[in-house]
């Protein structure tokens, strides 16, 4: 076979096009090379930023299994999203306790004034008296209304404790605003336990503080709904077509790894 010898002019034109193609290469791999080393600080200078602004401390918490930064920033934002779906059914759970052991009271004194009229502890006198400072403090009337929106959960629930045990009138809320409540539940020992846990998860949520890791979140939530069903059959009925903790604690954390992810590609350092 006859090979075609090339001239040195050639050969010389074939070397330039080589290097000149392999040059062009070097750059668009050096160039993808920074993007990706600029993608890494960018990102985790995000992640720190995050971290510097919700403190370490907050965010730790979401972390003490060793897991990413992507994983750590993504149950932080599904605790978020777990509470606000919590947050309609504890608004409608305690208007309807405060509402409820207000007008017992209130129809048991034959006062609307109830709180300057009956015997309670001292601890509540001072809560009531502290809500009427406060309703002053910002310059408005003090009226009955403004009295009981003041008043903190705590203060309703404290009604259900034996604190109150020997005061004839818990006898009174027990028949009239849980006249729902089974046999089982219907003495101050259980719903004691019952309505504490549903101050504590009230107080967590309204925080946002972490509880996704609570292994009876479920069941507490389904407790929740279960309470105001004793106490107002109407009340429950708006809840539980409104209320979305099952769809956000059924989809789990996948959802918001993937938010992490798309928005802000925050590299899985741990």
């Amino acid at each position: 076979m006859c090979v075609k010898k090339r001239s040195p002019q050639s050969v010389t034109l074939i070397n330039r096009r080589t290097k000149s193609a392999a040059h062009k290469l070097n750059i668009v791999q050096f160039l993808i090379f920074i993007k990706q080393i600029m993608g890494d600080v960018m990102n985790t200078f995000f992640y720190q930023s995050i971290e510097d602004i919700f403190t370490q401390s907050r965010l730790s918490v979401y972390r003490k299994d060793g897991v990413d930064n992507i994983t750590c920033l993504a149950r932080y934002l599904f605790n978020i999203e777990i509470c606000k779906s919590l947050y309609p059914a504890l608004h409608i759970f305690e208007i309807t306790l405060r509402n409820s052991i207000d007008k017992t009271l209130a129809d048991y004194a034959k006062v609307q004034n109830w709180y300057d009229v009956l015997s309670i502890d001292n601890e509540s006198k001072n809560k009531i008296e502290e809500a009427k400072r406060k309703i002053k403090k910002h310059g408005k009337s003090i009226t009955h209304d403004r009295i009981i929106s003041e008043l903190t959960l705590g203060f309703w629930t404290s009604f259900l404790t034996t604190r109150y045990s020997q005061y004839s009138f818990q006898s009174v809320i027990i028949k009239k605003c849980f006249k729902n409540v089974s046999k089982q539940n219907r003495n101050i020992k259980s719903l004691q336990k019952i309505f504490e846990k549903m101050r504590l998860l009230r107080n967590r949520v309204s925080h946002y503080e972490r509880l996704i890791h609570w292994k009876d979140l479920k069941e507490q939530h389904s407790q929740l709904l279960e309470c105001i069903k004793w106490l107002n059959v109407e009340s429950y009925e708006i809840v539980k077509e409104t209320d979305s903790f099952d769809t956000v604690h059924s989809a789990g954390i996948q959802p918001f790894k993937i938010l992490v992810q798309n928005n802000w590609n925050i590299t899985e350092v741990k």
